[in-house]
């Protein structure tokens, strides 16, 4: 009887911590699609225009793809209290694009280390993270 009842309540416990934001995580494949086919159509669109400089398409692009790659993991960190870093990943691929075509646009080719550098911490904070759950 007792075995049942905490059974019951675990299963209430589980069902209250996966509902969150699932919503909005299931609906994100939609959503990253649809920013990703707006990047590169808008991208198109003003280098046919001419308002972009020579040769910056690609750094804007890396950028824009960075920023969709962060936007996922923040959907998918707050979206469910269960399985948060799932897509820890995507953040550090994201932070990385970001930075590539921001050192490409501003001359910072050089300082190339610190994508390392960010990786790691975020390993870091990563492995601190999950060993507090």
């Amino acid at each position: 009887m007792v075995i049942s009842e905490l059974k019951n309540k675990n299963e209430g416990e589980l069902k209250t911590m996966t509902s969150g934001n699932g919503k909005l995580e299931q609906a994100w494949s939609g959503i990253g699609w649809g920013l990703f086919l707006i990047l590169i159509g808008g991208l198109f669109l003003v280098e046919n225009r001419g308002w972009l400089q020579e040769g910056t398409g690609w750094s804007y692009f890396a950028i824009g793809l960075g920023a969709i790659l962060v936007i996922g993991f923040f959907v998918r960190y707050f979206g469910t209290v269960v399985n948060r870093w799932s897509g820890a990943g995507g953040l550090a691929a994201g932070l990385a694009l970001i930075f590539v075509g921001v050192a490409a646009l501003y001359g910072f080719s050089q300082w190339w280390p610190v994508v390392l550098l960010a990786i790691g911490i975020g390993c870091l904070v990563k492995a601190i993270a999950s060993r507090k759950n």
